[in-house]
């Protein structure tokens, strides 16, 4: 009765946008992994190699408060570098301060810094933390290049990580909060702020960059230089921080760009941005056609580009959002403080340059996703720049783990914590899951017996609908848990064939069931091995 109330309070205050009903390019499962000594962290760089993961920087404590007594107390700074083995299961740990002198290693405590990995070299931007000769917070001018394979190699072995880190100090470094990718051979440095001092909701030095920064990074005797060094300016539409910059494919010519979506804050308003900025190599681009509704906050994300489609997909897994859908109501619901969310939310740029987000019917398991990170798994068929690509996937696929982040125990004004979830991603598509063999409209639903059955591993489904809509095609267990969901999407009158193959699954019987419109059928089947 209590949260019913609740439910009814929090409703009063908002708005409520029904979502649209469209298919979706890839079902998504999540499993939770144990990972014995693995850090919780949140804000933090990444890098990995030959199957290890390495974790710099970053907060051991949950979301910031709003004055300076609990906003980022320094005592809640990862003050070690972690290197985790997700096979064995080990980890790894060598404290900051063991190698390094305090003007190198007080900024590998910072949070919310810009990184990225290209080859063996992690580079590592500016981020807010600690400065112990100042004895105050600080948005730090510095680049590091630290060779990744050597670093894990010495905190494995309990060496000096030192001769693998460089460092040089530029004022054009010094930025927290922004999103770092190369494109065309250039880095881009997306939108952030300069932060300097201790953090209050009504007092505080913070300038925007209002800019996408490009330049190159060079290595020669060891002396790290930025060169090439141009920027985009705009006080508007760049004035971003905590966003999420994702790498995309363009259709026919396969060019890489980078999409950014969401962040805060407007240089009007505390809320968050909802159109996206395409940015290519030599220029940038606001869209004003398309207004994100899910996940404006810094978050774990996932991106897939279907060459048979032309369409560029970006699933951002849970995180803040000024929208958050509400099952009791079947609605998305506008909340102006931009609460944790659950929901998974894919965004899809389609080939004719329109754009549709979706959300999955999975959930997280928790208010998870702000600052975590998708790792995305090696074996996966992808792009130079970590886009999967989606046409060479089938069947039910391992894409990778969500690790970190925040986890909230309520949507707003909330205790917070460094979130002990790992999650395994599994993706099946489905724009490849069903070929339609009829062009000649059906007189009728039907869902039709499997075949054979008993089978082993595999087996033909077919089914047919005489009108276009919504359709669900799943296979649950003895229990009724989900195990796969075959076809979830709106989809034209005619007569369908797809395959399950129940490789990944025991004997026993399990059902299939066929949902379209007002129609729904079952057929039982027996998978033997």
């Amino acid at each position: 009765m209590k949260s019913t109330i609740k439910l009814l309070a929090i409703l009063a205050l908002v708005t409520f946008v029904k979502p649209v009903a469209a298919e979706v390019p890839y079902a998504i499962e999540l499993e939770q992994l144990t990972l014995p000594g693995a850090p919780k962290i949140h804000s933090f760089a990444f890098a990995e190699s030959e199957g290890k993961w390495l974790f710099l920087a970053g907060r051991t404590n949950g979301l910031h408060g709003f004055n300076p007594n609990n906003a980022f107390p320094k005592q809640y700074s990862n003050t070690k570098m972690y290197v985790v083995d997700p096979v064995s299961l080990q980890t790894w740990s060598r404290s900051i301060f063991t190698d390094l002198p305090l003007e190198s290693a007080d900024q590998l405590r910072s949070m919310n810094m810009q990184y990225y990995q290209k080859g063996n070299k992690l580079y590592f931007i500016g981020g807010y933390g600690y400065d112990s000769t100042l004895n105050s917070f600080i948005t730090f001018p510095l680049l590091k290049v630290i060779d990744v394979r050597e670093t894990i190699q010495a905190i494995i072995s309990g060496s000096s990580v030192a001769p693998h880190i460089r460092q040089v100090s530029d004022l054009r470094m010094q930025v927290c909060g922004g999103e770092l990718q190369i494109l065309d051979g250039y880095f881009n440095l997306v939108g952030g702020h300069k932060f300097t001092g201790e953090y209050s909701q009504t007092v505080n030095d913070q300038v925007y960059t209002n800019q996408i920064r490009r330049f190159k990074i060079s290595e020669a005797a060891d002396e790290v230089s930025i060169s090439d060094y141009s920027a985009l300016t705009d006080t508007v539409e760049y004035h971003r921080r905590d966003m999420n910059l994702v790498p995309a494919i363009r259709p026919q010519s396969l060019e890489e760009y980078l999409i950014v979506y969401g962040g805060v804050f407007r240089s009007y308003a505390d809320l968050p941005f909802l159109n996206p900025v395409y940015i290519y190599p030599a220029s940038a681009q606001v869209d004003y056609s398309f207004e994100q509704k899910i996940g404006q906050y810094t978050c774990a994300y996932m991106s897939a580009f279907d060459s048979q489609t032309g369409d560029m997909h970006t699933s951002l897994f849970g995180g803040m959002s000024l929208y958050s859908y509400y099952e009791q109501i079947d609605s998305l619901v506008y909340d102006s403080l931009v609460p944790f969310i659950n929901d998974i939310n894919t965004i899809t740029k389609r080939a004719d340059g329109t754009s549709v987000e979706r959300l999955s019917s999975t959930r997280l398991p928790a208010l998870l996703g702000t600052n975590a990170k998708f790792i995305i798994s090696s074996d996966l068929p992808k792009f130079s720049n970590n886009v999967i690509k989606l046409s060479e996937v089938t069947g039910r696929t391992f894409a990778g783990y969500i690790f970190g982040g925040i986890r909230a125990l309520l949507p707003n004004n909330t205790p917070s914590y460094p979130s002990e979830y790992i999650l395994r991603v599994f993706i099946t598509p489905q724009s490849v899951s069903v070929t339609q063999i009829s062009q000649t409209v059906p007189g009728g639903f039907e869902l039709n017996q499997n075949y054979p059955n008993p089978f082993n591993p595999s087996t033909k489904i077919s089914f047919s609908i005489p009108s276009a809509g919504a359709v669900k095609l799943a296979v649950y267990d003895k229990l009724g848990r989900t195990v796969a969901e075959l076809v979830n999407r709106h989809m034209p009158a005619g007569s369908y064939e797809t395959t399950w193959s129940g490789e990944s699954n025991s004997s026993g019987i399990y059902f299939l069931r066929l949902e379209a419109g007002s129609f729904s059928a079952s057929r039982k089947m027996l998978l033997l091995k």
